[in-house]
């Protein structure tokens, strides 16, 4: 893929996502409402992850967030049948889960 064909993935994947309800969304979820991010901040890291999962073609399902239990739940997610999405996280559990029953 070229990089003019990847920002034009990007570029049609960030016109289509609904910037201002997911930070209306953390906005009215978040306890501590100082620790949102700005509209035009939540867009910065929106493209860069949709450019690193773009730069995991190599893989059958990529993704690529940040902050998920902080203060930006966006995730893109690349895979072969879907291709290129954006995604907002509200809630999130991580569970691990330890071989060998060792903590």
């Amino acid at each position: 893929m070229t990089d003019e064909e990847k920002d034009m993935l990007v570029e049609e994947v960030m016109n289509g996502f609904d910037f201002e309800k997911a930070h209306n969304i953390m906005y009215l979820t978040r306890k501590d409402t100082g620790m949102v991010l700005t509209i035009d901040r939540l867009k910065e890291k929106a493209e860069k992850n949709l450019r690193l999962a773009l730069d995991h073609q190599d893989r059958e399902f990529w993704w690529a967030g940040s902050g998920l239990s902080g203060r930006c739940g966006l995730v893109a997610c690349y895979d072969d049948k879907w291709g290129l999405s954006l995604n907002y996280v509200a809630v999130s559990k991580r569970v691990y889960i330890f071989k060998d029953n060792k903590l």
